[in-house]
């Protein structure tokens, strides 16, 4: 038999409606049943979907341990400038017109009903076939075995969801709502009447005309902003500012997420938050519906919304956080030596840093010097300019570039690795992670200068974030594999950029702790020790 006769296609049903599994022998409609699934595990073929994870999601039942092709994701790892969802681009990026309606055919492919599904699986095998001949001329094949397996991890995630105290988020929401109306009398009482302070145009009335503010730049509509550098730039003109800005702040935080989780509070009393795998440019999971990775984690308040998800009786969370996983990453691509040495030294990298920033021992940097070297060593790895770094530290441009020229003759191997991801964006159109995972740049065939620099820059930061997005992916896979061989109850519920969050049960929790962090540290070999830092607690806030 070929690869595509021993290969089924099929396009999993939701609860009371009809799926369909191809064949070489013809057409099966799946009908929805608890053990729809179990035609999964028949040996000798391959199976091939197309959205996977959504597909476990409406059956809402656990993954199957076994392999599943998902062209999307092979998509979006071939294609990255297309739209990763978008399964007409994905079959037409992958086929020849001799298996393709024509471009302007009115049929959609998405349209519900039994034909529909069965004109998109009857393509799915020859675009498989056509998709691993890509994925094995650019040496992929680690990297698809990393993401189709997190399908399934992500589904079950997905479908377990996180604990909230749903009590304790109302008397969140309503503290908060008090502080905002004292915010706005306190505002009031400073402009001598009361006005919408969320309207741009009467919040600049008051403060440009009634309160004769300096004004700064004009907004698209003619007016003097109220954006928030805008008002930060006015802080110590007036106190009215200070009360402007931190109201902005509370209103976010409670519509976005207080509001915002009570509305998708489920009647598990859970949080299904879903996670992207086909959306960003970097590789990076992303979170929505609700967005549970743009939580604020260096305020108090932010902190307080993080106090809001719960453990169960019985149970506890466990997280781990890679340490400066970007900056180790930096070493091990450039292979700097003063930067590798530092970190196999186990040295503070802040502080050997803000040495050569300074011109002082290690040991009579003062805190802030510290901080300022935190900022520049981060923002290197962006591609910052002198510009750009003296917005951010408030000094001026020719500090920052003293600053920038110190870091590299500190980091030379750094700069010159910059440099060549730089050129070699420029020579191929794209840039590559540590497993070849490619960030296209079509920025830099821009005319446009803004858009010009943020495509180099893009190009500079892409192989440290896509690698590291590539990292914490294949330590999810990892730690889940081996809490399954370890029979545990305990489950991965949070992915947030570099975390990764446990619910375990409380007698579990030693093995769990250790499985976690050895996951993590093992995921990747590189120049430099990987370190993941380990906590509990009874809510997502006591892990930090």
């Amino acid at each position: 038999m070929s690869e595509e006769l021993n290969t089924i296609a099929f396009m999993l049903p939701d609860r009371g409606s009809n799926g369909i599994a191809l064949t070489e022998k013809g057409c099966v409609k799946l009908k929805y049943s608890d053990a729809m699934l179990d035609f999964l595990k028949h040996d000798g073929f391959e199976f091939v979907t197309w959205d996977y994870k959504s597909q476990l999601r409406l059956a809402d039942r656990k993954a199957p341990c076994r392999d599943v092709f998902d062209v999307m994701i092979a998509s979006y790892l071939l294609n990255q400038l297309g739209r990763g969802d978008d399964i007409e681009f994905a079959l037409r990026a992958a086929l020849d017109s001799s298996y393709m309606p024509p471009p302007n055919d009115q049929l959609p492919l998405m349209r519900d009903g039994w034909m529909d599904q069965k004109r998109i699986a009857s393509m799915l095998p020859k675009t498989r076939s056509k998709q691993l001949e890509l994925i094995r001329e650019r040496d992929l094949e680690r990297l698809v075995e990393v993401e189709m397996t997190l399908v399934g991890i992500l589904a079950d995630m997905e479908r377990k969801g996180v604990l909230i105290d749903a009590d304790a988020l109302a008397s969140a929401s309503s503290e908060m709502a008090s502080e905002i109306s004292d915010l706005e009398e306190q505002i009031y009482g400073a402009a001598g009447h009361e006005f919408n302070v969320n309207s741009p145009k009467q919040l600049a009335e008051v403060l440009y005309e009634e309160l004769n503010l300096p004004t700064g730049r004009k907004g698209a509509s003619g007016q003097y902003s109220t954006a928030a550098d805008e008002l930060e730039r006015l802080q110590g003109y007036h106190p009215v500012i200070d009360a402007i800005l931190e109201h902005r702040e509370l209103s976010k935080l409670r519509s976005t997420f207080l509001e915002g989780l009570n509305k998708e509070i489920a009647e598990d009393g859970r949080v299904h938050t879903s996670y992207n795998q086909t959306v960003t440019s970097t590789g990076r999971l992303s979170s929505s519906n609700p967005n549970l990775q743009n939580i604020p984690i260096r305020t108090e308040r932010g902190s307080r919304i993080r106090e809001l998800f719960i453990a169960p009786p019985g149970s506890v969370f466990i997280g781990a956080d890679y340490s400066q996983i970007e900056l180790r990453l930096l070493a091990h691509l450039s292979g700097d030596q003063n930067l590798t040495q530092a970190f196999k030294e186990d040295r503070d990298v802040h502080l050997v840093t803000a040495s050569s920033l300074f011109g002082k021992q290690e040991q009579d940097i003062t805190p802030h010097e510290r901080s300022i070297a935190k900022t520049v060593n981060f923002s290197i790895t962006y591609g910052i300019s002198d510009f750009g770094l003296s917005r951010d530290l408030d000094i001026s441009i020719s500090d920052a570039k003293k600053m920038i020229e110190r870091y590299h003759a500190k980091y030379p191997q750094v700069e010159a690795w910059l440099q060549n991801q730089g050129e070699l964006a420029k020579e191929k159109g794209y840039v590559e992670t540590l497993f070849h995972r490619r960030r296209y740049v079509p920025e830099l065939q821009s005319q446009n200068r803004n858009i010009y620099n943020f495509g180099l820059r893009a190009a500079m930061n892409a192989p440290v974030q896509g690698t590291a997005a590539d990292l914490i992916k294949i330590a999810m896979v990892n730690t889940c594999r081996a809490l399954e061989d370890e029979g545990l109850n305990a489950a991965i519920i949070l992915q947030v950029h570099d975390e990764l969050i446990i619910e375990s049960a409380e007698n579990d929790a030693d093995k769990v702790e250790k499985i976690l962090q050895e996951s993590m540290e093992s995921a990747m070999e590189l120049d430099v020790p990987l370190i993941a830092e380990t906590k509990r607690g009874r809510t997502w806030g006591e892990l930090k």
